[in-house]
């Protein structure tokens, strides 16, 4: 829960960072070690770092209703440009 750690919020404040996505991370960890050209498509419903930014039932829906149709979209159209290319994924090290 660093969102309520008052002192790792003003380190992240101090090095000017927006956001922790630690599932992304490891995306791009993966493709690194496996020398796999990695991207990510995320849609950030939630500021944690402002005391009203965090994600709240309400807000999630918000959010879910009007952008996750068009960012699905824009994921599928990416997937289908290296599907045409003939681009094709790596088996995975761990």
């Amino acid at each position: 829960m660093w969102e309520h750690d008052n002192e790792f919020k003003e380190y992240l404040t101090r090095i000017r960072a927006y956001a922790i996505d630690m599932e992304t991370a490891t995306i791009f960890s993966v493709g690194f070690y496996n020398k796999i050209p990695t991207g990510a498509l995320l849609l950030v419903s939630d500021q944690p770092m402002t005391p009203d930014g965090v994600k709240t039932a309400a807000s999630d829906k918000k959010v879910t209703k009007k952008f996750v149709e068009r960012h699905l979209r824009i994921g599928i159209d990416s997937l289908k440009q290296l599907i045409n290319q003939r681009l094709t994924v790596r088996h995975l090290k761990f």
